[in-house]
């Protein structure tokens, strides 16, 4: 009996070991495969067929180049490199330049671009596809051709052949939006190429400016090595000085210094943004929508959520969701109804010409201030 209890123990350890390893490598899944396909593209590893699918353009266009230098050389891609949108070409005839063989190279490279037919997008276009002509080629490829096709799209089409037809015979790179600690990893993989060494806390902080753009970021991390020098470290001090902010952080600044009280900070940061010649109704525009954002994350917090579910039913970025769960354990329910509604009236009298948008703007915030040392911030 007790040999018996004793192997239930070790058997259950063994099984929560195992799914609690799974899930930590879920959760770098995406960037290792990610990762991994440049570095196998890296040392000649192209493969025939490419399905790259997802919304970051960094990643597509990083993908793209580095099967384009590992295979032809700059002279070669000049002729041996076709382009093609699925809304202006068929695909049977793409399907056909994929099969005609290279010009004066031993490779040629075919890319089609904006692959709505792995979608449930509607038709961009009267063009009809046979999409039946895919199928053969993904079996037997010719060997001569890298045909990468494009879907910059959220979210594929699961139930459509066409889409399984890709998942299975094709090798599949996701471009899909990276969690906050892949980014970092990211950032991490980014700095060694760039030759700078940034810390981790930096790196944090690179991502609360600049987002998880990863072609803003890029451009962020070659502003900070032009600063700092190849094999110079990243400070925190030039991070600050170096970054641009995002719309959307200066709008979570711009709350957080309101619904503190610090409404002289707050009217700064909106007149700075102004300056940088932001539209003073997205400004509002996207005010209201974090606020509304904040009173979403606090009344699913109170039903006990997570935040990878609150990312789902909200239709956010889980880092977005993160941030602002940070934010709403400070402030109080009836204070973000009320600054949602003085937002609304705010709208309307400045769509009714009551009010100039910008000076209109400008109370509101100031209003915002008012209310949080009303109410006891």
């Amino acid at each position: 009996m007790v040999s018996l209890l004793f192997m239930f123990v070790l058997l259950f350890g063994k099984i929560f070991f195992t799914l609690n390893r799974r899930s930590k490598i879920k959760n770098g899944v995406m960037m290792m495969d990610y990762i991994k396909q440049l570095k196998n593209i890296q040392k000649g590893k192209v493969d025939p067929v490419y399905f790259v699918h997802g919304t970051q353009a960094f990643i597509i266009e990083e993908v793209i180049h580095e099967i384009l230098s590992s295979t032809l050389s700059k002279e070669e891609q000049e002729m041996n490199v076709q382009r093609f949108r699925l809304a202006d070409t068929p695909l049977q005839f793409i399907i056909e330049e994929a099969e005609t063989l290279p010009f004066f190279s031993s490779k040629k490279i075919v890319i089609v671009q904006d692959f709505y037919l792995a979608t449930s997008q509607k038709a961009e276009s009267a063009i009809e596809h046979q999409i039946e002509s895919l199928e053969p080629y993904l079996k037997q490829p010719l060997s001569e051709t890298t045909l990468i096709i494009v879907a910059p799209y959220e979210k594929l089409d699961e139930r459509k052949k066409v889409t399984k037809q890709l998942k299975t015979h094709a090798t599949v790179v996701r471009a899909a939006e990276l969690s906050e600690q892949e980014t970092i990893a990211w950032i991490r993989e980014q700095a060694d190429l760039l030759g700078i060494d940034v810390p981790d806390p930096v790196k944090k902080r690179l991502v609360e400016l600049a987002g998880t753009n990863l072609l803003q970021l890029r451009s962020e991390l070659t502003k900070c090595q032009l600063y700092t020098g190849v094999g110079g470290e990243v400070t925190m001090e030039a991070v600050e000085q170096l970054v641009a902010k995002t719309l959307e952080q200066s709008v979570f600044d711009l709350i957080d210094r309101a619904m503190k009280g610090k409404t002289a900070a707050a009217v700064t940061l909106y007149k700075e943004m102004v300056r940088r010649k932001e539209e003073p109704l997205m400004i509002l525009a996207m005010l209201t929508r974090q606020l509304r954002i904040y009173l979403h994350v606090m009344e699913l917090k109170q039903r006990s959520y997570s935040e990878k579910q609150m990312a789902g039913i909200l239709k956010l970025h889980p880092y977005v969701v993160k941030l602002a769960g940070k934010q709403v354990s400070g402030y109080e329910e009836k204070r973000l109804k009320a600054s949602i509604m003085a937002a609304a009236d705010t709208d309307y009298a400045i769509k009714t010409g009551k009010q100039e948008k910008e000076f209109a703007v400008e109370l509101f915030i100031i209003k915002l201030g008012t209310l949080s040392i009303s109410q006891g911030a």
